[in-house]
């Protein structure tokens, strides 16, 4: 059987305000929408800042789980724009959160202790990064304070 290999990408963090709309309980879950403040972006082949804009539109279930619903921009270091869309998994959240006010997990027992995945796809009509148009991406997140932190990788 052939196994999946990755390449790291790059890791980012975006800071978000508190969630200011609550929509309340509907089909899929409480929903809540957070806007992005901004952040940076760091890897060998991708660098720059994310931009203070988009945000994320989350669903939180009755088990604790987020699904998140994210949209944000890159702008790298050479001035390239890159539309960011992610979906992704947090569970539990309460654990999460507790991290969270603690900086983050602080070890690979805390990190355990949580799933959270993305699946980022990238957007770009700069031909500089026009390679990033067409690879499959995972992200591995955590919760830091008012703001999350993603290593992302690419598949191979």
């Amino acid at each position: 059987m052939l196994q999946p290999k990755f390449n790291y990408l790059c890791s980012y963090r975006a800071a978000f305000t508190e969630p200011q709309q609550q929509i309340g309980k509907a089909h899929f879950g409480r929903r809540m929408i957070a806007a992005l403040t901004g952040g940076e972006v760091e890897g060998e082949r991708l660098r720059g800042r994310v931009m203070p804009s988009g945000g994320d539109w989350a669903t939180i279930d009755d088990r604790d789980t987020l699904r998140l619903d994210a949209r944000i921009t890159f702008e790298t270091h050479d001035g390239a724009l890159i539309y960011v869309s992610y979906r992704g998994v947090l569970r539990p959240l309460s654990v999460a959160h507790k991290h969270a006010r603690n900086g983050g997990p602080q070890n690979d027992e805390e990190h355990a202790e949580i799933y959270f995945r993305t699946t980022p796809i990238f957007e770009t009509g700069d031909e500089r990064y026009a390679w990033l148009n067409d690879i499959v991406a995972v992200g591995l997140g955590a919760s830091v304070g008012g703001a999350v932190r993603y290593n992302v990788f690419e598949l191979l």
